[in-house]
């Protein structure tokens, strides 16, 4: 099982330079790179650099996680006691893959003279993207970095399990919620929203980290 998740991995990282080596010539010179929060196009780019950057952001994404086990002696010793973080890293990896490559997907499409919603597409795919992470978060072990890392976290092993449980079902049930509220409310609202989200995210990651280690660091002490 775990060989050919490696080879839809690769297969993942090497689509989209195997679909531009075969249509290359029939793309469009300009190609789009960004929308607005209301779906229009405002941003272009040439096909050598619009078209090639999402696949390497996603190619570096995923050889990046391959390398950081060799980097963090701590992810690197979890490793070593239990395969369920290699198998957490290995869908990590396959998200990131799955990510860029929907959304070269949609540029191309665009670029094709598509009528989709791609700003819409997009989003779906970000907030699949954090719901994958979320549900997978509480399963990370300690490390220098993947996951939430804050002093705290990092200095309790305690506190990196209680944060990761926690934060895992906000980032899950959080970007479940958004998916539903994008398509009652305006761009304008989801875009606050999300924004608002992502902050609130942030802080709550140290406010609790700090509040978990202070609490359990004086219980451990009275003990």
């Amino acid at each position: 099982m775990r060989n050919k998740l490696a080879w839809f991995e690769a297969a993942l990282v090497i689509a989209p330079f195997v679909v531009l080596a075969g249509f290359w010539n029939q793309v469009p010179e300009r190609v789009p790179i960004h929308w607005n929060i209301r779906g229009e196009i405002d941003g272009w780019a040439s096909k050598s650099f619009g078209l090639l950057i999402t696949p390497l952001i996603g190619f570096l994404a995923v050889a990046l996680c391959h390398v950081v086990v060799w980097l963090d002696p701590k992810l690197r010793a979890n490793l070593d006691k239990t395969n369920r973080m290699n198998k957490v890293l290995q869908i990590v990896r396959l998200a990131f893959a799955a990510f860029f490559d929907a959304v070269f997907g949609v540029q191309l499409a665009v670029a094709f003279g598509h009528k989709i919603a791609a700003a819409r597409v997009i989003t779906w795919c970000v907030l699949l993207l954090f719901a994958i992470l979320g549900n997978y978060l509480p399963n990370l072990r300690p490390n220098y970095f993947v996951g939430i890392r804050t002093p705290w976290t990092l200095e309790d092993a305690e506190t990196w399990r209680a944060t990761h449980r926690s934060g895992g079902k906000l980032m899950f049930f959080g970007s479940l919620l958004l998916f539903i509220l994008e398509f009652f409310v305006s761009a304008g609202v989801f875009a606050f929203l999300f924004v608002s989200f992502m902050l609130l995210l942030v802080i709550w990651s140290f406010l609790y980290s700090w509040h978990h280690f202070r609490t359990h660091s004086v219980t451990r002490e009275m003990l």
